[in-house]
């Protein structure tokens, strides 16, 4: 009497065991601790396993008591196709564990590869500096950061001989649910200025809960501006592009209108963009991959320098109550924003009587393109 078990069929425990008598059996090699799926008793869960497996669904072969105590892989009592697809996981994400292969399989994974070749890039560090979150890339490019990727922050990527690449988590690809795709491009320094490769906090670190990404404002702020150089050999025949990776945290009217602000009475002035101490360009919306053109009339030879300072906005006095305690309340950016000041204090951002408050950014990845 011959009898054949389907694929996707199942019989209880017992009669599967009463079923191997006489059949031919495949027996476990040697002596280990019980694991569910680990068919050959090898101590792995290997795709000999899921061969095993898959012989005695099709009715191929029979199993031993041991053995098909071990193919009740989800423990369930049966012995089903479940039971294969659930071991066939399992040894996907044992491989991966060997080999350090990543699974893309949601928005806060991804893979990093070559702009030009689309080849995956090993060892990159992927990070959000605000958030402490730093891993680096497998040997196929991938990675997958400890956690859901947290809102409004800046994700960074770095590897030698490339340039700094940066997105915010608030829009794109990196708001969605898929895994991220970064590509890197090789850094030509003959023809790029890394002028900066971190994420740079600006403002005076007075801000209202309302302030856009206000909540990834960690590290202290480093200033109103920021000043940078580089040096040009000769002049280019078209404007240099001065690109910035990502910008996030501006109180512009502007930016409450495009919704990246909470506060309906933002009224920030622009950030300014400063070459060799004249303004050539003004930035009211925050984003990913700013291109500014620097005009070739306020570049010179050998040195130059780039400013980017941030927003502010002046507050009168009539609009400015103080506490005995010395708490400044300013009734803007959302009606909660209160500074402490030394009583009498003129220091701080007093003006002439008014109060000056600086708007506070974060931005990443700041480089000049000079066009051949």
């Amino acid at each position: 009497m011959s009898m054949v078990l389907s694929l996707g069929r199942s019989l209880p425990l017992p009669l599967l065991g009463a079923l191997t008598v006489g059949w031919m059996v495949a027996a476990p090699s040697q002596a280990q601790p019980f694991q569910a799926g680990d068919l050959d008793g090898d101590g792995r869960l290997t795709v000999q396993d899921l061969n095993l497996l898959g012989s005695y669904l099709r009715g191929e072969r029979g199993l031993t008591d041991d053995q098909i105590r071990a193919a009740d892989v989800n423990q369930d009592g049966r012995i089903t196709e479940a039971d294969w697809q659930v071991l066939q996981q399992r040894i996907q994400v044992a491989t991966n564990a060997r080999t350090g292969q990543v699974q893309l399989d949601s928005a806060y994974s991804g893979q990093v590869v070559d702009r030009l070749t689309g080849q995956p890039l090993a060892g990159v560090e992927v990070a959000i500096p605000g958030a402490g979150i730093s891993v680096r890339t497998d040997a196929q490019g991938r990675f997958r950061l400890p956690g859901a990727v947290p809102a409004e922050e800046i994700l960074v990527a770095r590897l030698e001989n490339y340039l700094p690449y940066s997105q915010s988590t608030g829009s794109g690809q990196a708001s969605g649910d898929q895994p991220l795709q970064v590509q890197l491009e090789r850094w030509d320094p003959n023809t790029t200025f890394v002028l900066e490769a971190n994420v740079i906090r600006l403002g005076d670190n007075q801000y209202s809960p309302e302030s856009a990404a206000a909540g990834q404002f960690l590290a202290p702020a480093k200033g109103v501006e920021l000043t940078r150089s580089f040096t040009l050999q000769h002049m280019p025949p078209r404007p240099p592009i001065l690109r910035i990776g990502s910008l996030i945290g501006l109180d512009t009217a502007e930016a409450y209108r495009a919704g990246q602000s909470r506060i309906p009475s933002a009224d920030m002035s622009p950030m300014q963009v400063i070459l060799n101490g004249v303004e050539v360009a003004q930035i009211r919306l925050g984003g990913d991959n700013l291109r500014i053109p620097l005009p070739l009339n306020h570049l010179r030879l050998g040195l130059n320098t780039v400013t980017l300072r941030t927003g502010k906005t002046v507050v009168q006095p009539s609009m400015v109550s103080r506490s005995p305690q010395g708490r400044i309340s300013i009734p803007l950016l959302g009606g909660s924003l209160q500074i402490s000041v030394p009583v009498g204090s003129s220091a701080g951002g007093r003006s002439g009587g008014a109060w000056v408050d600086y708007d506070d950014v974060q931005l990443a990845n700041v480089t000049i393109e000079i066009p051949n």
